[in-house]
């Protein structure tokens, strides 16, 4: 049976090529996060070295799989018909960095949350986190059990699709629900409310990025199953992920010097942001002079510089007792 290079193993070349150049920002991410951030806890620097030591092996086999279809077996139409077990295991570690980073999300969203609402919220959130992780599963099990490339149209309705589709509920319930509690978290201060306006813009971008690239993977399964552009596109998914939390995780230093200017022209600068315990804005107190005392949700205060125009936004430890 003749094979079509250019839609199977061309199409997985150029993915992989991508895959190749995210993979070096990958580490070049993982690499500034050392730098920049020692005293983050012990169990976030392990996450992060985690998936970059996933993302490693999934490269290497990415690598391994291009090698065994484009060299070992060129031109042996048997071989280039049926799956080899390092393509569908780098299917596998894509699925555990995205599993993951969209776990890493939810806790982190458990913390913005008010004790009332965190349980259902994180358990909502985690529900849709293990059913985007089953279906990975079921998806690169049948993947395992077919082999056949011809015959991987045949799990699209029951796997792949719900695949697809719990990863983009996933990232769309975790991206909203960040974005609402970020919003509960403005107040009168102007700079604060600037910060939560940039910080809901990254979490949309985030969540628009991955989910764009999860349909797009699942159009191209379905409706082009005699290619391999759906794999060319997994190749890259797992990369945007890790490079999310590594972007998430790098730019906060950015956050903590930009300038930033108000609309009477006057400049601010955010000097220091934790958003572990961001409170619900429910939780403020609304009685009284807002502009005499301190805001509950943030603490922030807003303090003269010595050169007279410049304001300066101190966020201390966000919803600390």
């Amino acid at each position: 049976m003749a094979v079509d290079i250019h839609n199977t193993f061309g199409a997985g070349f150029i993915g992989g090529m991508v895959a190749a150049i995210l993979y070096g920002i990958t580490t070049l991410q993982t690499y500034l996060y050392y730098v920049y951030y020692p005293s983050d806890t012990n169990g976030l620097k392990v996450l992060v070295g985690f998936i970059w030591v996933l993302d490693t092996l999934h490269v290497s086999l990415m690598c391994r799989a291009l090698y065994y279809y484009l060299v070992t077996n060129f031109g042996d139409p048997d071989n280039l018909a049926t799956g080899d077990w390092s393509l569908f295991t780098s299917l596998g570690l894509n699925l555990c960095m995205a599993v993951l980073v969209q776990t890493y999300f939810a806790f982190r969203i458990s913390y913005l949350t008010r004790s009332n609402i965190r349980w259902w919220l994180t358990s909502l959130l985690m529900l849709f986190v293990f059913a985007h992780f089953a279906f990975g599963l079921e998806t690169v099990i049948l993947m395992f059990i077919k082999k056949e490339f011809s015959a991987l149209s045949e799990i699209t309705l029951y796997a792949a699709t719900p695949f697809a589709i719990t990863a983009v509920l996933s990232d769309v319930f975790i991206a909203a629900s960040l974005c609402i509690l970020l919003h509960g978290n403005r107040s009168p201060v102007v700079e604060t409310n600037t910060l939560v306006n940039t910080l809901i813009i990254y979490a949309i971008n985030r969540c628009l990025l991955t989910s764009l690239v999860a349909v797009a993977e699942v159009i191209a399964f379905a409706i082009l199953p005699g290619s391999l552009w759906f794999i060319a596109i997994d190749f890259v998914i797992g990369k945007l992920y890790a490079n999310s939390l590594l972007a998430t995780l790098n730019c906060r230093s950015g956050l903590r010097g930009r300038n930033h200017t108000r609309d009477d022209g006057t400049s601010f600068r955010v000097n220091t942001i934790n958003l572990s315990g961001l409170q619900s804005s429910s939780d403020r107190d609304s009685t009284g002079d807002t502009q005499s005392k301190t805001i509950t949700s943030t603490r922030a205060r807003v303090k003269s510089v010595p050169s007279g125009d410049v304001n300066q936004l101190e966020t201390g430890n966000l919803g600390e007792a």
